[in-house]
């Protein structure tokens, strides 16, 4: 596996780059700044990250995209996120992706273009109160009545939904089946009678949603793939999300910025750059980053033929989302008390902060990292399943 990105790919992370600076103006980035999770300027941004023909980039043609590979898309994001543009991770990740594999043609026709248009969003509805990180034990139910689907039930932690246009939901269709068997997935568009939502605020400042579901109807051409084969579709959608979720993009020209800061800062007769605990952690943080570099070019190298395991989606997940809190800690430290301001003369205006709340955030999206390493194990290494009920253990 060749590590090193090709002269082209460079040029297109250059022209990338270029596109994205006119593109997010001081003024968007301040606009989506406030309200990361979703909102009239945040779904402006994207459709003007789609006019100008980003979000595409690692699409199969056949599908509207320009027919890179996964590598090509993980620089888009990695760009995108060193400029603040907001990416509609799952909607363009990991929804259309597994809509590709799974979806009709009729699914494919109406969803696939818009999401490219940046004119549809999408909200996962999987976790529900008692079904978190045992996501097999869901208990939303969806009834098949005539030619529609009856839904009834809770989902929490449904990210984007108030934002959202349609939910891709989890449903239960056989009562009667195995947990792992009687699943299904559904579109549910948030505009349908009986749905509704309610805000979950979080440490980030970003809020999550809970989304109720009571007699909701669909027509039955919303079932995505067989019905009580949605596990499948689950497990598809969630390498996805996890591959995508260790991202560092956002932190590097972070490190840069506190980086410059201590070269250019005077402290105590000298410059915070000379004291060697300083030197330490920007070395150490040097090397963090650059060996999960190492991890990501393994991933997208599996993404682009088609052969990504759930241990080393997994495993990119646990990694990443981890040494985003370490590298950020690292940081703060670096900037003591200028870390967290966020005044205009403030170095990194909070933004160093935010991004090391908003990454405990994620070591829970996509499954908690307790239940990544279980699944590293299993699925990964080959390893016994350990056992969820405690007393079991004994």
């Amino acid at each position: 596996m060749d590590l090193e990105y090709t002269p082209s790919q460079e040029r297109l992370r250059a022209e990338m780059r270029a596109t994205l600076e006119t593109v997010m103006t001081p003024e968007r980035v301040a606009a989506v700044s406030e309200r990361m999770e979703g909102g009239p300027a945040v779904r402006e941004c994207v459709r003007a990250l789609a006019a100008a023909n980003l979000l595409g980039v690692g699409w199969p043609k056949q599908y509207g995209g320009q027919g890179f590979s996964a590598i090509e898309q993980f620089i888009f994001s990695e760009e995108a996120r060193r400029v603040g543009a907001p990416i509609p991770l799952v909607t363009l990740n990991t929804v259309g992706p597994t809509l590709m594999h799974y979806g009709t043609d009729e699914q494919k026709q109406q969803f696939l273009p818009a999401i490219l248009d940046g004119t549809v969003e999408f909200a996962i509805g999987y976790s529900e109160p008692g079904a978190g990180s045992d996501l097999a034990s869901v208990r939303t139910t969806a009834v098949r009545d005539g030619d529609e689907y009856v839904i009834n039930g809770q989902k929490m932690f449904t990210s984007g939904a108030a934002y959202a246009d349609y939910i891709w939901l989890a449903v239960r269709t056989d009562p009667e089946a195995k947990k792992h068997k009687g699943i299904s997935i559904l579109i549910v568009p948030t505009s349908s009678p009986g749905f509704s939502w309610q805000p979950l605020h979080t440490m980030p400042g970003i809020s999550t949603f809970y989304t109720f579901y009571d007699d909701v109807r669909v027509p039955v051409s919303a079932l995505v793939g067989a019905e009580n084969q949605g596990w499948q579709l689950i497990t598809t959608q969630l390498n996805f999300e996890r591959a995508a979720l260790g991202n560092l993009g956002a932190l590097e020209p972070l490190f840069e910025k506190t980086l410059d800061w201590a070269v250019s800062t005077e402290l105590d007769g000298g410059r915070v750059i000379d004291q060697p605990w300083v030197q330490q952690a920007l070395a150490r943080v040097e090397a963090q980053v650059a060996a999960y570099k190492l991890v990501n070019s393994r991933v997208n190298a599996a993404m682009t033929k088609g052969v990504l395991s759930m241990g080393e989606a997994s495993a990119a997940k646990v990694f990443g989302t981890e040494l985003t809190q370490q590298v950020a800690r690292e940081l703060l430290e670096v900037l003591d008390g200028n870390g967290v301001r966020r005044g205009t003369d403030a170095p990194l205006r909070g933004a160093l902060e935010s991004a090391y709340r908003q990454a405990v955030i994620n070591t829970f999206g996509g499954g908690a990292n307790e239940i990544q390493r279980d699944i590293i194990a299993m699925a990964g290494l080959g390893m016994p399943r350990a056992p969820r009920d405690l007393r079991a253990a004994k």
